[in-house]
């Protein structure tokens, strides 16, 4: 019972972490930097012990990388005479998430001693878990919405006040939906490790029902959940397809567990579809492209219509170099005279049209080439992963044509990990 209590209470900080949110009555510190400080007072302690070599190592790499993102920005700014400091802290920033994975990846090794990729990924399937579920009961009861939306607050992707869709806590639109596809492209991995283990089918099935799970209910918040979805299952079928350690019984096993799981989901879906509005509006919503596709013969969304309009790019050479300094709105900077905009540089959130007309392609191929090195470093930390962390990389760079964040804050507790060669 202790042991549950330890696990259920470290899933809640490491939420904490991958989805940040400030308090109504602590406007200037999220949570995020608040697990940040404990990392840092917990790392001494590691480092006493021995157990920060491996992490020391990347964090010096990664350092130089995230710096090269800063001075991009600073770079920008100079040139441009420009105030928009959006990523002239980028090395603060990844900083802050490292460490607050740090304080996680730390609580889990008091509990499970060994922390593996295995683990890391079994805590952030409950994270995911975790949001999912809050996000239906926020929706159903008045008095837990009425009380987050009073003392949680945040940037405006919190999902507060915005219709027809789901949000939990600090977990809303693209930037939810990408950290939840990215924990799907992890729940793909640890389906692969239970198939080459040769688990029960109860293993099978409770994997799968929270894939099924997170993929609806992820939607329902952002639909970039889908991106990982159809990474992840590319991913688990290449594997499965190359992996001769897997045997045929094995996969036989999975595919009939697959299919008994997706029919009970559809048929679940479908009843609820049918008895409830509330439900029908949000599965609506969250597959509108594949209502749309049945209905009018267009698969679209409103918000592919409006990536289309967005995805824009500069028309002069300079601005493909070095941008033009502005990524949020030029409204913010009391002497630009350009044409006006709903809240983003040039109407445009696409991520790679934001990227390039605020810091050129030296910016962005310096921001790619820091995401390239995470992974990386992840690589090579970790034996016989490297397929699992490219898929997640290319996840990133999928979410850049949509919005403009990253997928640091996923990579950063299994840069924590110390490898099994340095125990």
């Amino acid at each position: 019972m202790i042991k549950i209590i330890q696990v259920f209470s470290i899933v809640i900080l490491t939420s904490l972490a991958c989805f940040p949110f400030f308090f109504s009555f602590l406007p200037s510190i999220n949570t995020k930097m608040l697990l940040a400080v404990l990392g840092l007072m917990v790392f001494p302690l590691d480092y006493m012990n021995g157990r920060t070599q491996a992490f020391g190592k990347s964090f010096f790499r990664l350092s130089l990388g995230a710096l090269g993102v800063s001075f991009c920005s600073f770079l920008s700014m100079t040139v441009n005479n420009t105030p928009d400091d959006s990523y002239l802290g980028y090395i603060v920033s990844m900083w802050v998430w490292l460490f607050a994975a740090y304080f996680c990846v730390y609580l889990m090794r008091q509990v499970h001693e060994d922390v593996s990729v295995e683990t890391v990924g079994y805590y952030l399937v409950g994270v995911a878990l975790l949001q999912c579920t809050l996000g239906l009961l926020i929706n159903h009861f008045t008095f837990l919405k009425d009380l987050v939306d009073a003392y949680i607050t945040g940037e405006k992707y919190m999902g507060v006040g915005v219709e027809n869709r789901l949000y939990g806590i600090g977990c809303a639109l693209d930037v939810g939906g990408g950290r939840l596809g990215a924990i799907l492209i992890i729940l793909a991995y640890l389906i692969l490790l239970s198939i080459k283990r040769q688990k029960s089918q109860w293993v099978y099935m409770g994997l799968l029902g929270f894939f099924f799970y997170i993929l609806v209910i992820g939607n329902m918040m952002g639909r970039t959940t889908t991106v990982g979805a159809v990474i992840a299952i590319a991913y688990l079928a290449y594997s499965i397809v190359s992996n001769r350690e897997i045997q045929s019984a094995s996969i036989r096993s999975f595919l009939s567990t697959t299919v008994w799981v997706i029919v009970v989901g559809v048929v679940v879906c479908i009843g609820l579809y049918n008895v409830s509005p509330e439900t029908r509006k949000l599965l609506r919503f969250g597959f509108e492209a594949f209502f749309n596709y049945f209905e009018t013969g267009k698969f679209e969304t409103n918000s592919t219509n409006m990536l289309s309009a967005g995805l824009i790019f500069p028309d002069n050479l300079r601005t493909w170099i070095i941008g033009d300094g502005y990524m949020a709105s030029g409204a913010n900077d009391p002497y630009y005279i350009g044409p006006a905009d709903y809240g983003f540089y040039m109407n445009t959130d696409a991520g790679y049209s934001r990227f390039i007309f605020y810091f050129g392609l030296i910016g962005l191929l310096t921001f790619m080439s820091f995401f390239v090195n995470v992974w990386r470093e992840c690589a090579q930390k970790i034996k016989n992963v490297k397929l699992f962390f490219m898929a997640i990389l290319v996840l990133n760079f999928c979410i850049w044509i949509k919005v403009s964040t990253d997928l640091f804050v996923i990579f950063a507790p299994f840069l924590c990990i110390i490898p099994v060669e340095e125990k």
